[in-house]
């Protein structure tokens, strides 16, 4: 693959990383309500899970590129209406703030799953660029929040102009650089390509590989849903700190999930995918559990979360190569975002928990503590499924 792509899907990812350090702060900083800030935060997953699927068959039947350039150009137009909107009230920030985020998560979703695709159908080396896809992942998820820290107290609106930037770029690029013709023309008439929702949703529970990577992904995007939701009502409440540094737990996050890939890279090379899943699980449940145990410092919640994200890397990396080995080539974007879709329904759940809820921090604490546990327990089970298929293999 060109390194061109990979400069492209950075800046896309900066831009996306941008945007989810700004959205929980500036709702938070203007209407200091943990209520409002979950009703932003189910507003921003909610849309999502109706438009992924389709996300993914458009993807496998028109390509990659007329899908990747509506996505850029509706995040542009989102961007824009936050940066010339006047807001009068909480309400509309918050909902202004979610639908418009709602584009944003969405956009991220596609870039990844074209991105998968794209590998699928070019890569000669699919471990490798599967593990730069979660590196550069990681370098978006640094990059977007330090310039956020940097320049916040300049004003939001000037933030945004950033990522309305990095996507217009992004656009040009699939408008007049990718070229390539990726729709499945010879598979149209083929039984797989035919698959209807039914169909794929039966292929995917009767499968249990996916059906455990998907409870493994419910678990880290609940937890990883409070950090995000949540965390900077924790920093000023549990800490009392300034919420700003809620821009520290993405930046420290992003920089030991870039040293997860490569100390993925290199484990990689000498023990086998079991021990890796189990090393995964492992530091995910441990981590997780002592940023749970230790409230009120804020170095332990940073180390702590920064380390659980080298767990989810690779996880993370592990589910995407067994997606991309189980399911057919020619439905791998639309099955994917299916399987995205039931793994991520769990964060509007989130969302709409913390709006109901009377704003209690140990409220929240406790979903951290039931998300561990559906990630140790689906851990567990994805490592006897894999025993058991190397055994009678």
């Amino acid at each position: 693959m060109r390194i061109i792509f990979f400069y492209m899907l950075l800046g896309v990812l900066t831009a996306d990383g941008l945007m989810v350090f700004l959205t929980p702060v500036i709702v938070y900083q203007l209407t200091t309500s943990i209520e409002y800030a979950g009703l932003t935060y189910a507003l921003w997953w909610l849309p999502r899970l109706f438009l992924i699927p389709l996300i993914g068959k458009y993807i496998d039947d028109l390509g990659v590129r007329p899908i990747s350039i509506i996505s850029d150009s509706c995040k542009i137009i989102g961007c824009l209406f936050l940066l010339l909107t006047y807001f009068t009230s909480d309400l509309m920030i918050a909902i202004s703030f979610g639908l418009v985020g709602s584009l944003i998560s969405i956009g991220n979703s596609q870039t990844l799953i074209s991105y998968e695709k794209i590998i699928a159908l070019i890569s000669h080396d699919r471990e490798h660029h599967i593990n730069i896809m979660s590196r550069i992942d990681f370098l978006g998820m640094i990059i977007g929040p330090l310039i956020g820290i940097i320049f916040i107290d300049f004003g939001y609106q000037y933030l945004i102009i950033i990522p309305c930037v990095f996507y217009f770029i992004n656009a040009i690029f699939f408008l007049f650089f990718y070229i390539r013709k990726d729709i499945n023309n010879d598979n149209k008439n083929n039984l797989e390509e035919g698959m209807i929702f039914t169909k794929k949703f039966i292929y995917i529970i009767s499968s249990p590989i996916l059906l455990f990577s998907i409870f493994i992904a419910i678990g880290n995007n609940m937890f990883d849903g409070l950090i995000e939701s949540s965390g900077t009502a924790l920093i000023d409440q549990a800490m009392s700190l300034p919420i700003k540094y809620y821009g520290f737990i993405d930046i420290v996050a992003g920089i030991f999930g870039v040293l997860g890939t490569y100390l993925y890279s290199y484990l990689n090379q000498y023990i086998s995918r079991i021990l890796l899943i189990i090393i995964s699980i492992s530091i995910i449940t441990i981590s997780s559990s002592l940023l749970v145990f230790f409230q009120s410092s804020i170095t332990i919640f940073i180390i702590c979360y920064a380390i659980s994200i080298i767990g989810k890397v690779f996880s993370g990396n592990i589910l995407r190569l067994l997606r991309i080995e189980v399911i057919p080539i020619n439905q791998l974007a639309s099955i994917s975002s299916l399987m995205i879709l039931l793994n991520q329904m769990i964060l509007p759940i989130v969302g709409g928990l913390l709006f109901f809820s009377t704003g209690e921090i140990t409220f929240i604490y406790t979903l951290m503590i039931i998300a561990i546990g559906i990630t140790l327990i689906n851990g567990i089970l994805l490592v006897m499924c894999l025993k058991r298929c190397t055994i009678s293999s």
